[in-house]
């Protein structure tokens, strides 16, 4: 094989020796800051890498340290006080019985579990890394800080708009944690008549998602009633949120109807209420219209007809006419009210001395005695008429 056969082979053996998983570098990635609930617990997410080939669980060993140093005074060597460690006599005693590996170091995980948080295990904490008889490595580089508070944070209950009668109206209940090893659970108090619907899922930066989707159907007696969201996290008592319920009753048909007939009947009953009155006023209009231009004439004809000989038409000649409108402008002028008894005295004196002769133009006989030449028996008819 020439020189240049082997340079190839070289490279090939170079790279099968660097390849991906063998030539990585000691890092670790972890979150910079996580808060942590008193009496609850947390879990703090972990990766790291390894220069080598990788290793099975049982060829690592993972630790996890407080930041802080030790000195003892016997060697005077600093020593890292551990909180998490395969021998239990290397754990720091306040720690012991609270923490636990949830990651597979085979699988590069090193994630720690501190359950029952106290107050005073707010510090900052680094992982590190064993292969026995082979390599060690801290990662001062990559720690994170654990702050820890006291109050519970309650669920956030969220709807939209206010439930209507007899339809699904969906409710969600809402909380955020640091343990998923032990999830906080969920429930709901008051009528739910359907399971509801868990959703779990990491948001990153050491906070974990749980919500709780509850489909509600909604009756008349929910109204101005309260639907609770109780939440219990691991190591602590339950936490309560309700929201009240604002009931709508369903919209029908009946609620679009009942306005508009009530309407229409309204406006049929004033439309019929204002036609009667105008005939009523019409009515009242053509009689008052009728006793003012027709009494006269009327009262004229039935005078006439009762004086015209048999066959003769019913109607006035210019004549009549005449004669009776001569008649009724020497009427006394003024108040008709005057026409009293003071003024049928006057005419009725006035008849005793000098009789009122009719019109000379009619020529209707009569039975009464003469008093004003032939025509003297007409004027008790006529009399009556000239005196209106």
């Amino acid at each position: 094989m020439n020189s240049s056969g082997r340079l190839w082979l070289f490279c090939l053996y170079l790279q099968a020796l660097c390849a991906p998983a063998a030539c990585e570098e000691w890092t670790a990635h972890v979150v910079s800051e996580i808060k942590a609930l008193t009496g609850s617990c947390v879990v703090i997410p972990c990766t790291f890498t390894y220069p080598g080939i990788q290793r099975a669980d049982s060829q690592l060993r993972g630790m996890w340290f407080r930041e802080k140093y030790q000195t003892k005074v016997a060697d005077k060597k600093n020593e890292k006080i551990f909180v998490y460690n395969e021998d239990q006599s290397m754990i720091e005693e306040s720690f012991r019985d609270r923490t636990k590996l949830v990651g597979s170091l085979g699988k590069k995980n090193c994630s720690l579990e501190i359950d029952d948080i106290k107050d005073h295990d707010t510090d900052k904490y680094c992982y590190r890394t064993e292969i026995p008889e082979h390599d060690k490595y801290s990662y001062n580089h990559a720690c994170v800080t654990v702050n820890t508070y006291k109050e519970v944070p309650e669920p956030k209950v969220t709807h939209q708009g206010d439930p209507v009668e007899g339809s699904p109206h969906i409710f969600m209940c809402t909380i955020y944690h640091t343990c998923p090893s032990n999830i906080p659970k969920l429930t709901w108090s008051g009528r739910t008549e359907q399971e509801p619907i868990i959703q779990h899922k990491d948001i990153g930066q050491g906070k974990w998602e749980i919500m709780s989707i509850l489909t509600f159907i909604p009756k008349e007696e929910d109204d101005h009633t309260d639907l609770t969201c109780t939440v219990e996290y691991h190591g602590k008592g339950p936490v309560t949120k309700s929201v009240r319920l604002y009931v709508k009753r369903k919209e029908s048909i009946l609620y679009i109807v009942i306005p508009v007939v009530a309407a229409v009947g309204t406006a049929v009953i004033f439309g019929g209420l204002c036609l009667v009155m105008m005939k009523k006023y019409k009515r009242r209009i053509s009689d008052l219209q009728s006793r003012g231009d027709n009494g006269i004439w009327s009262r004229l004809s039935r005078m006439t007809r009762r004086n015209r000989p048999a066959g003769h038409r019913d109607e006035l000649s210019p004549s009549d006419s005449r004669a009776f409108w001569s008649r009724f402008s020497r009427r006394p002028q003024g108040n008709p009210s005057n026409l009293g008894v003071g003024y049928r005295a006057n005419n009725e004196t006035a008849n005793i001395s000098k009789p009122r002769c009719p019109s000379p133009d009619r020529n209707i006989k009569s039975s009464y005695p003469s008093k004003c030449g032939s025509n003297a028996g007409n004027y008790a008819d006529d009399n009556v008429y000239g005196n209106m």
